[in-house]
């Protein structure tokens, strides 16, 4: 008996040993993402990119297809089954034009498109002519079928002068092609904003409508949703383009919205009821069914934190209790509004950041869960009842390590995946089981990846 206890000890260690050797190999094959069923494998990258000067990219998913936008071109990258990102188009602008704008949100297969030469006194920092007409300027809007890039219709845009305008001056959705135009020389004379709101129909680009926009009022921005047209409106004084009116008025932003067939304007309020919104703050619109705007009052750039609010308005244009940016919470860094409900990623900061992964109702303005990241958080998307998250490695990691994915009804973690290989830290899609990870200038635009 003494023989066989004197062997079982030394066997019970060398399985102690071996049972802990087994754990860390499983956790080490789990975390480098060579585990079967813990995994995300690469399935195709489009082409590396061209260098682009560091001006920025839009890459966006649009069906089958993803969207590449840069400054010389536009391409169309095929994603179904056994595509593997092979390019399908592509539009480069004619001549010396460059693209100075696109709609990110295109809606039944059409893509926006705006192009032009911008004016050399402007490109170089010089002021222009303002309300001097101009042949130079981002003067041209075209539509393109996503599919196989051929070119549906094109309208000419008035430009005031030759510089290139901000984001959100083209938008896409529900039938309507919107189209900000800034105004003519004859135009500018006249009390009222520098941008004109039109309409056209995105399949034909045939006219629809030109926007009741108020006459002391200029348009920021705009989206289409499913019964309104959204806008943010800046208003006051006689010119709205100036931070300070003739007569010593502020200029603010205003919350609008305009009737999808006619363009006739439904309601304006101020975004905040208690002291009015300036321009010198940063508005957002993140969604349209319901309208919810992310609204930044002062952001301080070297530590992330800002101040202000999400308010969401009822078709009515009443607005609710709203979202602040900085809670209990944390900071919200990136949002995600899917009917009633908005998903955030908010951090704190100890030592680094520490994300979380919360729920709001937009109704109450109060949370719904909340879920605490083991990682940082580099990107978020919701699609159906499931809410995904990719993390990274560090604040400071340029790669993605890790697929995250909760229901979006009560924050259960349902999947956890480790990516095998490097992934870009950028926006991502879900597209028939794939995520789809878009990359930076001078890599790939389009990285797909699937379960193992």
């Amino acid at each position: 008996m003494s023989g066989r206890a004197g062997l079982i000890k030394p066997l019970v260690v060398i399985g102690l040993v071996l049972g802990a050797v087994g754990s860390l190999t499983a956790w080490f094959l789990s975390f480098e993402g060579y585990l079967p069923g813990d995994s995300m494998v690469r399935t195709w990258a489009t082409a590396k990119d061209r260098p682009s000067d560091d001006k920025p990219n839009r890459n966006w998913v649009v069906g089958d297809v993803a969207v590449r936008s840069r400054f010389d071109a536009v391409t169309g990258f095929g994603i179904a089954d056994g595509q593997n990102g092979k390019k399908l188009w592509e539009f480069v602008p004619p001549g010396r034009s460059q693209i100075c704008g696109s709609a990110p949100r295109a809606d039944e297969g059409v893509l926006l498109v705006a192009y032009g030469t911008e004016s050399n006194a402007t490109a170089s920092g010089g002021t222009g002519a303002p309300g001097k007409a101009t042949d130079k300027g981002c003067s041209t809007v075209r539509a393109f079928d996503v599919k196989d890039g051929r070119e549906l219709w094109s309208v000419p845009r008035a430009v005031s002068d030759g510089r290139f305008p901000g984001d959100g001056f083209l938008e896409a959705g529900h039938g309507l092609a919107l189209v900000r135009h800034e105004r003519t020389e004859q135009e500018v004379r006249r009390p009222g904003g520098n941008r004109a709101l039109r309409a056209f129909d995105l399949r034909t680009g045939k006219a629809r409508w030109t926007a009741a926009v108020p006459g002391t009022c200029g348009v920021w921005d705009t989206l289409v949703g499913k019964d309104q047209v959204h806008a943010v409106l800046a208003c006051g004084g006689e010119d709205a383009d100036d931070p300070v009116s003739a007569d010593g008025g502020d200029v603010e932003l205003t919350a609008a919205a305009f009737d999808r067939g006619t363009g006739a304007l439904k309601w304006n309020v101020p975004l905040d009821a208690r002291r009015p919104v300036s321009t010198d703050s940063t508005v957002a619109i993140e969604s349209a069914d319901p309208l919810v705007l992310r609204v930044v009052r002062s952001s301080n750039g070297n530590s992330g934190e800002e101040t202000g609010a999400f308010i969401a308005f009822g078709q009515d244009g009443r607005p609710g209790p709203g979202v602040e940016l900085s809670g209990d919470y944390g900071q919200i860094d990136r949002a995600e509004v899917v009917g009633e409900r908005m998903y955030a990623l908010a951090w704190t900061y100890h030592k680094g950041r520490h994300y979380r992964l919360v729920a709001f109702d937009l109704k109450t303005g109060e949370e719904v869960w909340n879920e605490e990241l083991d990682e940082p958080a580099a990107g978020l998307a919701v699609r159906g009842d499931r809410v995904s998250v990719l993390c990274e490695w560090s604040t400071q990691a340029s790669a993605i390590t890790e697929l995250l994915v909760f229901d979006a009804g009560d924050g259960e973690e349902l999947d956890e995946r480790h990516f095998r290989d490097e992934a870009p830290s950028g926006h991502f899609f879900e597209h028939d089981g794939r995520i789809i990870v878009t990359g930076a200038a001078g890599g790939h635009a389009f990285t797909a990846f699937e379960r193992w």
